[in-house]
Order: structure tokens, then C-alpha cells, then sequence
């Protein structure tokens, strides 16, 4: 989704990496968050400068980088379980 915001756009580059199962080629990240392919391509060169996205050597697709796990593990640390589990716990229950 292209909200038309440098936030927004980056968010949609994450989530599309996130979403898609192994690595994603530029162009199919392109479709996924409908950014014109020279925008996707210098957001995804700064996430990976950034250590939130990476390079698969292999065919050069992007996946998540090892900054995005570090953010993760400090947002757990700073919620307690119970706050952090509920939505998924609802989520389970609602569709039980």
C-alpha cells in the first residue's frame, strides 16, 4: 500500500518482506507495495545499510535483517507477557 509518505512506504517494503515466504526479487517487491522500482530500490539499499533487510546471496532477494529481530526482542523486554499476548490470545479464542 502506497500512502504516499517516506513511513509509510518503508513499512509497506517491510511487511512485504515479511509477508512473502524466502526470498523477494526487487521486481516482485515492486508489485507488492506499487512504488515505483528506483524508490523500492533505494529504501531497500537503506534498510539493508541499516541491517533491517538483507541480501540473499543466492539470488539477490531481500529478506528480513537481523535489526529487525534486535527491535523485536527489545519491544518484548519492555512488554510484560500478559500485554504482549492478549491480541494473539483473543485472536486464538475468537476463532476457536
Amino acid at each position: 500500500m502506497d500512502d504516499h509518505t517516506v513511513t509509510g512506504r518503508i513499512l509497506a517494503v517491510l511487511d512485504a518482506v515479511a509477508d512473502h515466504d524466502g526470498p523477494i526479487s526487487l521486481a516482485e517487491l515492486t508489485r507488492a507495495v506499487a512504488v515505483p522500482k528506483p524508490t523500492v530500490r533505494r529504501i531497500a539499499a537503506d534498510l539493508c545499510a541499516r541491517r533491517m533487510l538483507r541480501r540473499c546471496a543466492d539470488d539477490g532477494g531481500y529478506l528480513l535483517g537481523p535489526r529487525v529481530l534486535e527491535l523485536g526482542m527489545r519491544a518484548a523486554a519492555q512488554l510484560d507477557l500478559r500485554q504482549a499476548a492478549t491480541p494473539y490470545l483473543q485472536d486464538l479464542f475468537a476463532h476457536r
